[in-house]
């Protein structure tokens, strides 16, 4: 499995639009810091096909601390969630059949 960056994603995006580089960068830089506030505001994102991301209130817990054996309260917190497409599960899916064979 290979890491993608946001400039190799930018290459290739520019490659494929024939956008500069620099360009393609900046409108990613953007379209993430956008994406964060509005995660933070506490509005879903829908790319349509692909993902959404939201955020959620975990329910607060009981835990313990595993060296201490001590119980302790974890309180309720928002975290970020992301649910991919059944379109999109589905051809990774057709793909991972595609490289078994």
């Amino acid at each position: 499995m290979t890491t993608i960056s946001k400039k190799e994603l930018a290459q290739r995006v520019a490659k494929s639009t024939k956008i500069s580089q620099s360009q393609i960068e900046t409108i990613l830089t953007e379209l993430l810091e956008q994406t964060k506030k509005a995660l933070i505001k506490g509005e879903e994102i829908r790319f349509i096909g692909y993902y959404s991301l939201k955020t959620a209130i975990t329910k607060p817990r009981m835990a313990m601390n595993l060296q201490t054996k001590k119980k302790m309260k974890v309180p309720a917190k928002r975290v970020p969630k992301c649910k991919f497409s059944l379109g999109l599960k589905e051809e990774i899916e057709g793909l991972k059949k595609l490289s078994r064979l």
